[in-house]
């Protein structure tokens, strides 16, 4: 046990020993194969490290060409664009330079080809009035002519209808030309309106329900007097024998109204512009131009639409002055009386009867204040009677209720100062003054104004109580509105013309009028004291069309009416008008008159018929008297603040009008190609009034020019 105890010992003694030693060669072992193992792993680390510094040198180069290439291609595509930009340039410039040598070459071609028309046009007409005087040259027998007429006169009872449009079918062409020459020119083309918008269709009705307002208010329905188609069958046949002793021989040739279609159906481009820019429908503007001695018109848009004239109904009244009364037509006033005169003192009435004079007036009354006095009359014991029945008007309701206005002044066969009584108020002292320069009979003035250091702007009432005229000024006035005056139609016009002479009497005759004022007709026994004259209707008209005076226009129509048809009315005056159109070849079946002034809502015409007048009384011996009489653009009258910058200042002649919802013009232009033409615009639209008046200015711009680049393009 001893020696197995030992052995163990020593055993344990010696494996104490040789553990050690194992353990230090096994962590040598171990530390060399670590270090091996590094060793080898370095090598790979810098063996990977090596490769990846290699493939980003290669990824920097690669970036490093792109960038160059997309470089270069990005300088080549700029220089490549500003090449083409050169040569887009020019390409541009030699285009403008070839597109402004086809344009005048197309002009070219157009002119020639209108010179080349006009040429055929000017052969064809002188050829038709050859075969027109041939024609009437081989009617020498008047009873070959009577005997024509009565076969084409001669009811068709016992023939059977036939679908030709000839309703003469058993006389030959030559002999219905013969018969009735204006039945191959006048052949009317129905044109199909266009379909109407609803806002269209309600303005219509908007526009009728105020006409039967109007009418339901003034009740005046069956003295509007009209010139209807009936009218033309009732007067075609019959010749106004007043006319032919006033008309020269020449003018006695009845006018052929042009049916031709117009070359241009459509408004110029500039004027759609300006009715779009305004907002306004191109619907409700009828245009039409016209070059005089042209047989085709330049434009027509809607010039068959009858509408509302407004004022240019003025020129339909003017021309048929001028054809009826004629240019020299002058308005006389009598003075009569039924009693003597004995030591300077008329011991009777003085009797003043008028004929519709449109402008007598203080000076035309001091002329027959100085007759009195030449006549040795210097006092009057009885009455001054005033007559004014020449004229049949009868109260009528003002145009809008306005009755006070200037414009809706009523016509009287004494109308003196155009029934306007003219006020002034002024500050003087510590008091308000007002004084009239019209003098009127039975006319109060009452003064309540104030005086203050503001205000300028009085009240004005009118009011009757009984036969006086009480006129009431209330409100305040200030020193610094000076002297204002304030015109008012009040009175009437006998009243009127009485009161002036009163004050005129004692200083242009040099007696006292201490007479009676009465209205009636002239007695019997009256005897003629003396007659005056105003100016001739030539001299007349330029205030009646320049200003457009809307009294003075209603006068001359009732004048025609007496003159021609003996009695002083409305109707009768508008009937004398379109029998005087007819006579002259002139048949407007749309036409409608109501006073001869334009201020009515009942008056109709087309656009083309007023172009078919203007051109009318271009060709008759009245052309430079109307001319004259019309508002020179840029230059005078309504037309004094239009055009004037423009080239056609000075070179247009125009009627202007305008209404609520209504706006119209219409004249001669002198062109700039030389040529004068007829032009009428009548525009009918709730905005026309307002928004109108730059379209209507370039359209009249246009015709100046003699639409070049629409009959270019045409």
């Amino acid at each position: 046990m001893k020696f197995e105890k030992l052995f163990l010992i020593s055993l344990g003694i010696c494996g104490s020993f040789l553990l050690p030693l194992q353990a230090a060669e096994e962590l040598e072992s171990l530390e060399a194969i670590w270090n091996s193992e590094a060793l080898q792993s370095n090598v790979v680390t810098n063996s990977k490290t090596n490769v990846n510094n290699a493939q980003r040198q290669k990824v920097i180069v690669a970036r490093q060409k792109i960038k160059r290439e997309a470089l270069l291609k990005q300088r080549s595509q700029q220089i490549q664009q500003q090449t083409q930009k050169q040569a887009n340039t020019r390409n541009i410039a030699n285009n403008s330079a070839t597109t402004n040598l086809a344009q005048q070459a197309a002009k070219k071609i157009a002119d020639e080809k209108l010179a080349k028309q006009r040429i055929i046009w000017k052969a064809k007409w002188e050829a038709q009035q050859r075969a027109k005087k041939q024609t009437i040259a081989n009617a020498s027998n008047q009873n070959q002519a009577n005997t024509i007429a009565a076969i084409i006169q001669k009811p068709q009872a016992n023939k059977a209808p036939s679908n030709t449009k000839n309703k003469h079918s058993d006389i030959t062409a030559a002999e219905l030309a013969l018969a009735n020459p204006k039945s191959v020119w006048n052949k009317n083309k129905q044109v199909t309106p266009k379909p109407l918008t609803r806002a269209q269709y309600q303005w219509r009705w908007k526009q009728e329900q105020l006409k039967k307002q109007q009418l339901a208010n003034a009740n005046i329905k069956s003295q509007t007097p009209t010139f209807t188609n009936k009218n033309i069958q009732k007067y075609a046949s019959k010749s106004v024998a007043a006319n032919k002793s006033i008309l020269p021989k020449q003018s006695h040739a009845t006018f052929r109204q042009n049916k031709q279609k117009a070359i241009l159906s459509a408004l110029p481009l500039a004027v759609r512009s300006k009715l779009n820019a305004a907002k306004l429908n191109a619907y409700g503007m009828s245009a039409y131009v016209k070059a005089v001695n042209s047989p085709r018109p330049l434009l027509g848009h809607q010039e068959q639409t009858s509408r509302v004239p407004a004022s240019v109904m003025k020129l339909i009244t003017s021309y048929a002055a001028l054809g009826t009364l004629g240019p020299n037509y002058r308005w006389p006033l009598d003075v009569l009386t039924n009693g003597v005169v004995r030591n300077g003192t008329l011991q009777g009435d003085l009797i003043v009867k008028g004929y519709g004079s449109p402008e007598f007036n203080k000076a035309e009354l001091r002329k027959v204040l100085q007759g009195i006095k030449r006549k040795g009359i210097r006092n009057v014991s009885g009455r001054v009677l005033f007559d004014n029945s020449y004229f049949n008007v009868g109260k009528q309701p003002s145009f809008d209720g306005k009755s006070q206005s200037a414009y809706n002044a009523q016509p009287d066969a004494l109308l003196y100062n155009e029934r306007i009584s003219s006020f002034q108020v002024r500050a003087r002292g510590k008091k308000v003054h007002v004084s009239t320069s019209t003098p009127t009979h039975n006319l109060k003035i009452v003064n309540r104004m104030k005086k203050t250091r503001r205000g300028c702007r009085p009240r004005i009432g009118v009011s009757n109580k009984g036969a006086q005229t009480v006129v009431t000024f209330s409100g305040r006035f200030s020193s610094r509105c000076g002297t204002r005056s304030y015109s008012r139609v009040i009175s009437r016009p006998a009243e009127m013309i009485y009161g002036a002479m009163r004050s005129m009497w004692k200083r242009d005759v040099g007696g006292q009028l201490n007479t009676h004022f009465a209205i009636g007709r002239t007695p019997t026994n009256a005897k003629p004291l003396l007659r005056t004259y105003s100016r001739t209707l030539a001299q007349i008209l330029p205030t009646i069309d320049k200003d457009s005076n809307n009294v003075m226009a209603r006068q001359v129509m009732l004048t025609i009416g007496a003159r021609v048809k003996g009695q002083g009315t409305q109707r009768a005056g508008a009937n004398a008008i379109g029998d005087w159109l007819v006579s002259r070849g002139l048949n407007f079946p749309e036409l409608r008159i109501e006073n001869g002034s334009g201020l009515s809502r009942h008056a109709r015409i087309s656009a083309r018929h007023v172009g078919d007048l203007l051109d009318d009384a271009y060709q008759s011996p009245y052309r430079n008297i109307l001319m004259q009489s019309l508002a020179v653009a840029g230059v005078d009258g309504t037309m004094k603040r239009r055009l004037k910058g423009s080239r056609v200042r000075g070179r247009g002649f125009f009627k202007t009008g305008t209404l609520r919802d209504v706006r119209s013009i219409a004249g001669y232009v002198k062109a700039a190609d030389g040529k004068t033409y007829v032009m009428a615009i009548l525009h009918n639209d709730p905005r026309a009034r307002s928004r109108g008046l730059a379209a209507h200015d370039k359209l009249i711009e246009w015709v100046y020019s003699g639409g070049r680049q629409e009959l270019a393009m045409k």
